[in-house]
């Protein structure tokens, strides 16, 4: 079996498979069925996990789409692995500046501990703002790490 792809899911890709009006074409919704299928493998923290359950049910129950919800916490809890990052960006203080919510410092605390290829997001005002738009990277302590959009990440690695 081929190595996997090793990503980082952002909320804000589970937020967005379950707006989606057409599931077909969302770039999100193939995301998370390329995670079922193994031909990639996210990492999460406890407080990730938190994050996506707190956010997914919520919207989820606003509109009307707990089942749909459901069903997408299901396949990324199911298939993913939970760590226990020992580095804090958190505490990096020129870290949270430039990323402007500490809050998201969790993904990227995930992202370093394990490695990952990838840092998936919609998140625009803070986690897709922090690569090189040339590179589409973030560089951290030698690391490099890809950020792209569900849409770049379909297009550029799924395909």
């Amino acid at each position: 079996m081929a190595q996997r792809i090793k990503v980082v899911l952002d909320t804000s890709v589970l937020i967005s498979a379950l707006k989606s009006k057409d599931l077909s074409k969302s770039p999100a919704w193939k995301i998370i069925k390329a995670l079922q299928e193994g031909e990639i493998v996210n990492f999460v923290s406890n407080e990730i996990i938190e994050e996506m359950q707190t956010q997914v049910l919520g919207i989820g129950l606003e509109t009307g789409l707990t089942r749909r919800a459901l069903r997408i916490l299901t396949i990324v809890l199911k298939n993913s692995i939970t760590v226990r990052p020992r580095k804090k960006l958190s505490h990096d203080i020129d870290f949270i500046k430039k990323l402007k919510d500490p809050n998201d410092a969790k993904f990227f605390d995930v992202a370093y501990a394990k490695k990952v290829d990838y840092i998936i997001s919609e998140n625009t005002k803070h986690i897709l703002q922090m690569r090189d738009e040339t590179t589409k990277t973030y560089r951290f302590d030698g690391r490099n790490v890809k950020i792209l959009g569900a849409g770049e990440f379909v297009r550029e690695v799924l395909r």
